[in-house]
C-alpha cells in the first residue's frame, strides 16, 4: 500500500450506507483474524509465513533495475526456483532432468552475483477440488515432490536452503508434512472470497470483503432490478462455475446477479415475483465476490470499516 491522499479521504468516519457505490470494503476485525489465523497454523508448524500479497500488483523491474544499479560488493540476487508439482501453470517439473540443471546454474554459475535461496510451489491445482480431504492429497503430494528435489539437490552438492508451498486452499487445511518445510506462502487467505468458502477454506463469515452497490432501477417487467455495479467493479470470474455467479447478496439467499455489463448489474429472485417494495431506489446491496483477488485488482481505494464506519483507506499499488 502507499501513502496517497486523494479525493477518497473525505469518507474517512463516514457511515458505509453513504460510500459511493460501486465500494470495495474490507472488516478490520475480519481482515485482522484471517491474519492472525493463518500466522498461528505457520507456527503450529514451526514454519515461517510469506504472504503472496496477490491483490497488490507491482512493476516486474528486478532487469532495469539491475541495470540501472548494479549490485554493491557483497551483495547478491537471492534467486527462487519454481517448481510445477501438477499445478501446470508455471516452474520446471521436478522429475524433469533440466530442473537439476537449472538449480546448478543459478547456484554456480555466477556465485558472486547470484545465490539459490530455495525452492518453492504453487498448488493452485487445490482450486480445482471438491472437498478438504482432496485439498490434503495435493498439499501433501507437492510437499513431497519439493522436499524429494531439495534432497536431490543437496546429495548433488547444490545447496538449497529454502523448500516453501503455497496456496489459500492448502495453507487453510495444512497437513503435517508440511513442518518439513520452511515456510508457507498463501495469498488469498487475508481477504477469503466465495470461491473459498465453496472450496472449504473458510466459513462466510470470514470473508472480509464486500463490494457495496445501489439499486438505481426497477424493471417489474422483467422482474429485475437494476444495481450499479458491473463487471469492472467485480469481474467475471465465476460466472459459469457457481449457480450464483460472479457473487452472492449478503443477507439475500433469495436474490441472484444474474446479468453484468461493465456499469451494470441485474439481479432476479431465485423463485417467484419480486417484491420491490423491499428493495427502494438508491438501498444499498453487498455482493461477496467469487474471487477477492480479481475484485480487489478493479478497485483504487478500498474502505476498512469497524462497527459500520470507515477508519482507514488502503490504496493498492496499480499495474503488474
Amino acid at each position: 500500500m502507499d501513502g496517497r491522499t486523494d479525493s477518497s479521504s473525505m469518507w474517512l468516519g463516514a457511515p458505509l450506507e453513504q460510500l459511493p457505490t460501486p465500494a470495495l470494503t474490507l472488516d478490520q476485525a475480519t481482515v485482522r483474524r484471517n491474519a492472525e489465523r493463518m500466522q498461528e497454523r505457520c507456527r503450529a508448524l514451526g514454519l515461517r509465513l510469506r504472504p503472496h500479497v496477490k491483490t497488490h500488483k507491482t512493476l516486474p523491474q528486478a532487469l532495469a533495475l539491475l541495470r540501472q544499479h548494479p549490485l554493491p560488493p557483497g551483495k547478491r540476487w537471492l534467486v527462487w526456483l519454481k517448481l510445477d508439482c501438477g499445478n501446470g501453470r508455471a516452474g520446471v517439473r521436478p522429475t524433469d532432468p533440466a530442473a537439476m540443471a537449472l538449480a546448478r546454474a543459478i547456484a554456480q554459475d555466477a556465485p558472486e552475483e547470484v545465490t539459490l535461496v530455495g525452492v518453492y510451489a504453487h498448488c493452485g491445482d487445490t482450486y480445482g477440488c471438491r472437498d478438504v480431504p482432496a485439498i490434503q492429497s495435493i498439499a501433501r503430494a507437492t510437499t513431497a515432490a519439493v522436499l524429494d528435489f531439495v534432497t536431490a539437490l543437496r546429495q548433488a552438492g547444490v545447496s538449497c536452503p529454502q523448500a516453501t508451498i503455497g496456496s489459500t486452499p492448502s495453507c487453510s487445511h495444512p497437513v503435517p508434512e508440511m513442518a518439513q518445510l520452511t515456510e508457507l506462502h498463501p495469498g488469498n487467505y487475508l481477504f477469503y472470497d466465495l470461491q473459498q468458502t465453496l472450496l472449504g477454506s473458510c466459513h462466510l463469515e470470514e470473508v472480509a470483503i464486500r463490494v457495496l452497490t445501489r439499486v438505481i432501477g426497477h424493471y417489474p417487467h422483467r422482474n429485475q432490478l437494476l444495481v450499479d455495479c458491473g463487471w469492472a467493479a467485480l469481474s467475471l470470474h465465476g460466472r459459469d462455475q457457481v449457480p450464483m455467479g460472479c457473487a452472492a447478496i449478503e443477507g439475500h439467499p433469495q436474490l441472484r446477479l444474474v446479468g453484468l455489463t461493465q456499469e451494470h448489474g441485474q439481479v432476479e429472485a431465485i423463485n417467484g415475483q419480486l417484491d420491490f417494495e423491499r428493495f427502494p431506489l438508491g438501498s444499498v446491496l453487498a455482493l461477496i465476490p467469487f474471487h477477492a483477488c480479481a475484485t480487489a485488482a478493479m478497485h483504487p481505494v478500498y474502505y476498512v470499516h469497524a462497527v459500520g464506519k470507515v477508519v482507514e483507506l488502503w490504496h493498492p499499488v496499480r499495474g503488474w
